[in-house]
């Protein structure tokens, strides 16, 4: 009926939506279901497209990236990325990648890491969203206690002290679905306070039962939050809808 509150805007704080294989029509969805999207992308030559997809809707929000598995490739394009990043508040994926062992690599990341967290903090009041795939350890100490952002740990797979760092220094955490399934995911979980929790999907690369992710989808994490904070789904959709406008509003 007419009049009624709408509910919670839902929330997806990292997803790659340039590599679907409809972009637009995965805007459209956005827009329709009202899916606040952090939309990443992994290098800063697809920025643009990405930009453009955004345009006009309020619900996704361009990233703009460097994906630390893709610095042997792309690791040129820092200079790009470092020009482009006074347009637009949002940053990502960028981070580190120690799944591979190579030293130079690591260190090559690690360079270009620093440089983004850098001029972020030198422009001020960005939204990071960070990978850090068995490199949590090196990419809290290099965010640090005092950064002048907001920083998103997306896909959080470290330790629970490394977690408990990471909210001394006040970062925030996106949870996916195969987060609330696996048993380190449960127990970072239990130890995230409800206001630091952001909702994710990481889609196109997030599988469930072999059905590719997309953001209407991320509603499949509310019942796992849900259960661990002692309320009902509708309730976790507000908790996540409202961090999501803090988040936004936060300045640091």
């Amino acid at each position: 009926m007419n009049g009624e509150p709408s509910e919670p805007a839902l929330v997806d704080a990292h997803c790659h939506i340039d590599l679907f294989p409809s972009p637009a029509q995965m805007v459209a969805v956005i827009d329709q279901r009202r899916i606040h999207t952090i939309a990443v992308t992994n290098a800063p030559f697809v920025f643009r497209h990405t930009q453009e997809l955004a345009k006009g809707s309020r619900f996704i929000h361009a990233a703009l990236g460097l994906h630390p598995e893709l610095i042997a490739t792309h690791g040129s394009q820092i200079d790009q990325m470092l020009a482009l990043l006074s347009e637009t508040r949002f940053v990502g994926e960028v981070g580190l990648d120690y799944v591979t062992s190579d030293r130079a690599l690591r260190q090559q990341q690690a360079s270009v890491f620093s440089r983004i967290l850098q001029e972020c903090a030198s422009l001020g009041d960005k939204v990071i969203t960070v990978h850090s795939r068995r490199a949590a350890r090196d990419v809290i100490a290099a965010v640090g206690p005092n950064f002048p952002g907001q920083v998103v740990l997306h896909w959080f797979s470290g330790t629970l002290a490394e977690a408990r760092k990471a909210l001394s220094f006040g970062l925030w955490f996106s949870v996916n679905y195969a987060m609330t399934q696996s048993v380190n995911g449960q127990d970072i979980l239990a130890e995230l306070p409800a206001d630091r929790v952001l909702t994710e999907t990481d889609g196109p690369f997030q599988k469930v039962s072999g059905i590719v992710q997309t953001p209407p989808d991320v509603a499949a994490v509310l019942p796992a939050l849900a259960t661990l904070w002692k309320v009902d789904q509708q309730q976790a959709r507000l908790i996540v809808s409202e961090n999501f406008q803090r988040l936004l509003l936060s300045q640091q």
